[in-house]
């Protein structure tokens, strides 16, 4: 649900969204939302170490970094996501969008 909530948010809120496979491929503020939300279940679990790893190598490949332990609501945007950076007591709503570079 909250997969499908994303990304009707980046087709509806992002211009440059031409579909939602180019989002599903391309956007990597989505792809970076959908990583932290298996990380955050496995970090749920007790999963600690590999919701890490998770969390590093998605701050590695997309410049993004969110703790595995921030809660992330639905219908979340994260626009061009270069230097966003959300900690492990961060709770972000529901249809929230965040732009590149917000700490």
């Amino acid at each position: 649900e909250a997969i499908r909530a994303d990304l009707r948010a980046v087709k509806e809120r992002d211009p440059a969204c031409v579909s939602y496979i180019h989002c599903l491929l391309n956007f990597k503020g989505f792809l970076a939302c959908q990583a932290h939300r298996v990380a955050h279940k496995l970090w749920s679990r007790g999963r600690v170490p590999l919701a890490l790893a998770i969390q590093s190598r998605v701050s590695e490949v997309f410049a993004v970094d969110i703790h595995p332990g921030a809660r992330i609501g639905k219908g979340v945007m994260f626009d061009h996501a270069t230097g966003v950076v959300v900690g492990e007591t961060a709770i972000i709503g529901n249809n929230v969008s965040i732009l590149h570079n917000v700490t």
